[in-house]
């Protein structure tokens, strides 16, 4: 039988070994050099004892190692889990124990603490790892590897879990290169220029359509951090596309006039973001501003996505658009019956293979999953148009119970967003003696559009009006808290339980 022929990944990429692949804050590789460094750390890894399948916990901050130890540990066979950086070592030992790690990449001290404990190998990309990536062989990884990304749900309603799905296993390495490219590909995610990370890489989305875009042949400029001062400069280096979340968003309209006339745009191809949803205002003010280039995604870890086109948000202002794949999307009511168009309720996809995911070490939570036709979900709220268009009304987590009527807050904030001087915005279940639960808004005050100053009492004027105005009289904010920032995790999420935990803790 013949041996199968290594392929490289400039070739995987259509690239010439010799242009560039990567380039971080402190250093650019090439193809050559990125697939050189790929093997030694795959080979470095198989010569401390690890088996195919064996689990490697990545908790690196955004930088070139996070990208070669995400190639590596695929390529070489191994299953991985990215880790937040922000997590405390706690965390990550939980982690570390329900996912059986036997090894860990990392550049941070809380992890470096968490392997310790776990008496676990440590590969520290911060100290001696370039000495030690030398000293190991770079012989091209063998053909075929079937390694594979376990990722973590967010733990926002318990703990964290992983997901195995049933195709990953089938995968090898090459298939899995090329699939990302074309996935990239029907995000409308070019392959010409610099493709721009400025999104932490433990977070799914944005790691794997970036690294799809850099199989599609589009090299990866990757930002330490995100910072919206620093955008105008970062787009100068050639950049064509890049993957953000509306939080960005908002700072990027939150800049000074010089600041925003400095940034230009004209070499963007592609905006792709998701995360979080995107209230319909900033949208739009992003969309007059760098022109329309706004791609949305909306999924889960799970595996359930849809798509929004630039074409598709402007005849559908507010859509995340319709399923991808074989995907399907089904609304149900409480007692898991189909609802019509424009009907609110819980959001269940549809795989044509059934049940094709497990949560690990949680049969139950597996099983409350799924419908028993297959379907699963994940406490998502929402609806489908008369055209199949979906739109996000929020989490179950998130309801507000007033008075036995369901409240959800994604339609009282994007009533907020509407309104002159609210920069950023956020809605929570707050304590009611008659009605159990009641709305409260945190408020995050910016200058107006014609750049005056706005007071508070000018904005809580205005929410009110607008409020009783487009909204039932259950759904109007019974208080206004303004704050100087609505707290959110890495990837953009609101952090609702700190904001219900500062509520309470006032009353």
């Amino acid at each position: 039988m013949t041996a199968q022929k290594f392929i490289s990944l400039a070739e995987l990429a259509g690239q010439d070994p010799n242009s560039p692949a990567v380039r971080d804050d402190f250093k650019e590789l090439s193809w050559a050099e990125l697939d050189r460094r790929v093997s030694a750390l795959g080979r470095g890894l198989m010569e401390l004892g690890l088996l195919e399948f064996d689990h490697i916990a990545i908790v690196v901050s955004n930088r070139s190692e996070f990208l070669e130890s995400y190639l590596a540990t695929i390529r070489a066979g191994f299953t991985q889990t990215p880790i937040k950086t922000n997590w405390t070592k706690d965390q990550i030992s939980y982690l570390l124990k329900d996912a059986g790690s036997k090894a860990i990449i990392t550049d941070i001290a809380e992890a470096k603490l968490a392997a310790e404990a776990a008496s676990l190998p440590v590969i520290d990309v911060d100290d001696g790892f370039e000495n030690w990536l030398n000293q190991q062989s770079d012989e091209p990884l063998p053909v075929g590897g079937r390694g594979y990304r376990i990722p973590y749900t967010s733990g926002t309603t318990g703990k964290p879990k992983g997901v195995s799905r049933v195709f990953d296993v089938e995968v090898t390495f090459e298939q899995w290169a090329k699939q990302n490219a074309i996935g990239a590909s029907a995000l409308n995610l070019p392959t010409d220029g610099w493709h721009l990370m400025v999104s932490q890489m433990f977070h799914g989305a944005p790691s794997t359509f970036g690294i799809g875009a850099l199989f599609g042949g589009a090299p990866m400029r990757i930002v330490a951090k995100w910072s919206a001062d620093k955008f105008a400069g970062w787009l100068k280096e050639g950049v064509t596309a890049t993957i953000m979340v509306p939080t960005m968003f908002r700072q990027l309209l939150a800049l000074p006039e010089s600041e925003r006339a400095a940034i230009d745009p004209s070499n963007l191809a592609t905006v792709l973001h998701g995360g979080e949803g995107c209230p319909v205002k900033v949208k739009q003010e992003m969309i007059d501003w760098w022109g329309p280039i706004f791609s949305e995604y909306y999924g889960f870890t799970e595996g359930g996505m849809t798509f929004a086109s630039p074409d598709d948000w402007a005849k559908k202002p507010g859509t995340v658009g319709l399923p991808i794949g074989n995907m399907k999307v089904d609304v149900v009511d409480d007692e898991l019956k189909s609802l019509g168009p424009n009907e609110v309720g819980s959001l269940y996809f549809h795989h044509p293979t059934g049940k094709y995911f497990k949560y690990m070490n949680d049969d139950k939570k597996t099983d409350r999953a799924y419908l028993s036709n297959g379907s699963f979900g994940v406490g998502d709220i929402g609806y489908l148009d008369e055209d199949g268009y979906l739109f996000i009304s929020g989490r179950t987590a998130e309801l507000i119970v007033s008075a036995g009527v369901n409240i959800y807050p994604a339609e009282i904030e994007a009533v907020l967003f509407e309104i002159d001087g609210v920069l950023d915005a956020a809605v929570v279940a707050g304590p009611d003696e008659i009605r159990g639960e009641q709305p409260v808004a945190f408020i995050v005050a910016g200058k107006k559009s014609s750049g005056e100053e706005s007071t508070q009492a000018e904005i809580a004027d205005a929410i009110n009006k607008a409020c009783q105005e487009k909204l039932a009289s259950n759904m109007v904010p019974r208080r206004i808290n303004f704050i100087d920032e609505i707290p959110r995790d890495p990837t953009g999420k609101t952090l609702r339980v700190q904001l219900k935990n500062e509520l309470f803790g006032n009353n």
